[in-house]
């Protein structure tokens, strides 16, 4: 066999152990794996309740957790499953509560104290997390990655926020100028009104 034949060989048995890796996650984990244990971490979140957690950091295991909104990060630390080192926090800081989607990185400082990063997730991510965006408080930048709102519209729906109050309903998007019904059907599903 060449040396092209021996490449091409490599690379089919490389591609269809990468497509059987990505269709069957499930086959790869054991029994009592996080992953499969309700309310832990997650391969992808689903639904629009609660916020979406992206983990990292001195955490185990690292990955996206959903939770309800509204909880402590010392709750969400637990429920996550707990930090890789006996790592101490300001309580100011674990009695803060998630609103809304993040990015929490816990990081170890020296001396058994620990650091916690809370952070917006980027409109890139949460298109890629599958997030629910938050009508009601989401940034033009945030508006944007909703399939058919450019610039314009995203800023249409701020300013019209920012004079009339928060949406009661998805309907209510109907009276923002650029947005029809067939546009607002687009976005039912990548958005929530909280």
């Amino acid at each position: 066999m060449s040396r092209e034949q021996q490449g091409v060989v490599l690379f089919i048995s490389l591609s269809l152990g990468l497509l059987f890796f990505l269709t069957h996650p499930a086959s790869f984990l054991k029994e009592g794996d996080p992953a499969q244990v309700e309310g832990k971490i997650l391969p992808l979140p689903s639904g629009g309740q609660g916020v979406v957690l992206e983990m990292d950091g001195e955490i185990a295991p690292r990955g996206v957790l959903r939770v309800e909104s509204g909880m402590t990060v010392r709750e969400v630390l637990g429920k996550a499953g707990g930090v890789h080192e006996k790592l101490s926090f300001p309580d100011e800081i674990l009695s803060q509560k998630i609103e809304r989607s993040s990015r929490i990185s816990i990081a170890a400082e020296g001396e058994g104290k620990g650091r916690v990063v809370i952070e917006p997730l980027a409109p890139a991510r949460m298109k890629v997390l599958s997030v629910p965006v938050p009508i009601n408080t989401a940034t033009g930048e945030e508006l944007e990655i909703l399939p058919g709102i450019g610039p314009k519209t995203a800023r249409a729906i701020v300013e019209f926020r920012e004079q009339n109050g928060k949406f009661s309903s998805p309907d209510d998007l109907l009276q923002v100028p650029g947005m029809g019904p067939r546009k607002l059907a687009a976005l039912l599903p990548h958005i929530k009104i909280q």
